[in-house]
């Protein structure tokens, strides 16, 4: 009887140093393949084409998270309470693709900061979505690209048959005019290891265009904020280090304009479509006081309101009960900017879980 107890004590020890050490092996893989961004990085301008931002100019711009073309209209997600973690098929992905690019094409524009934009990933069945949205656009726009999302394999979040896999995702700007300089500015604030290794590196994407006939510059910014952020505390990092950069911006006198998705909601769209599931994704509130002086939020809030997202818990159906919309994506403009007008292009959630929102402005002399 001793005998059988001390071979599988011996047994269950060997067992679990063999467990242990496979999650160390698969920890210190996730730990050394880990995407390491610097604070900041220059980034490679394509096509840079010589045409200037001018003065009392018509710019058209246009802030479109495309949800890596795999959260249209048919799709849930598992971290808003759904089930999925990506499309089913690959013919998915490529018709809400071109859905997509239709819109960007419909919806003409100077400036496109685009956000969730795939390169090769588990979940967008490895479409290079940046190069095929290139290609339709066309050689008018240069682009300039910056990495949120960068892992070998990301194991989560549903089970060892619905994963995510290897995700290699971003922020995207094309615009028709020249870059003087692009770089990537990483966002502070990161999850706990080992989580840390396979989640999103979140970055702003900061591209300087020279102004003709003028000493300032127009500084475009394309951004995704965090989501999914327990307690505050990402969101807090990020929006502090955005408001000191406004502050930076205005002592050097420049045009400044901030576009993307905030996964926040506007101080001017609080209250707007009221939270059915609190339980699920409920964004942050942008504090009344948040923006330094000299600037202001720009959002479609015009009657009928449109919504700039939705709760990914059910596929799209506007007649549900359980449908939940949000106000998340837009603009800051500095006040050496006219603004015309903020338009929140409503495509009824077709082909992304968020509507593009336009903004047409005018940069003071």
């Amino acid at each position: 009887m001793k005998k059988s107890i001390r071979y599988f004590t011996k047994f269950t020890i060997k067992v679990l140093i063999v467990l242990l050490s496979f999650v160390g092996i698969i920890l210190g893989y996730f730990t050394i393949v880990e995407y390491r961004p610097k604070d900041v990085e220059e980034l490679l301008i394509s096509n840079n084409v010589e045409t200037m931002v001018e003065l009392d100019q018509d710019i058209s711009i246009l802030t479109f998270n495309i949800g890596y073309a795999g959260l249209g209209k048919d799709e849930d997600f598992v971290l808003d309470g759904g089930k999925k973690s990506r499309p089913d098929s690959k013919d998915v992905v490529e018709f809400y693709l071109e859905g997509i690019k239709n819109l960007l094409i419909t919806h003409q524009s100077d400036i496109y900061l685009l956000q969730e934009v795939d390169l090769n990933s588990r979940r967008s069945y490895y479409i290079n979505e940046y190069k095929a949205i290139k290609e339709s656009l066309g050689n008018d726009y240069n682009s300039t690209f910056a990495y949120n999302y960068k892992a070998k394999f990301v194991p989560f979040p549903v089970s060892f048959t619905n994963y995510l896999g290897k995700v290699e995702s971003g922020i995207l700007t094309f615009t028709k005019y020249q870059i003087k300089s692009s770089h990537r500015y990483q966002l502070p604030g990161a999850f706990a290891w080992p989580v840390r290794t396979v989640n999103l590196k979140r970055a702003m994407m900061v591209n300087v265009l020279p102004v003709k006939n003028s000493t300032k510059e127009l500084v475009v910014v394309n951004l995704h904020l965090s989501a999914y952020d327990g307690d505050g505390s990402l969101r807090a990092q990020e929006m502090k280090m955005l408001k000191e950069f406004l502050i930076e911006q205005t002592s050097l006198g420049n045009y400044v304009i901030v576009g993307g998705d905030f996964n926040q909601t506007f101080p001017d769209a609080k209250n707007i479509y009221r939270i059915k599931k609190p339980e699920y994704y409920v964004p942050y509130q942008i504090e009344d006081d948040f923006l330094p002086s000299g600037y202001t939020f720009a959002i479609d809030i015009s009657k009928p309101v449109k919504p700039t997202c939705r709760l990914l818990n059910e596929p799209y159906n506007k007649t549900s009960p359980n449908t939940q919309y949000y106000i998340i994506d837009g603009f800051i403009v500095s006040n050496n900017i006219v603004i015309n007008k903020v338009e929140t292009i409503d495509h009824d959630f077709q082909y992304s879980d968020h509507n593009p929102v336009s903004i047409s402005i005018k940069l003071l002399p």
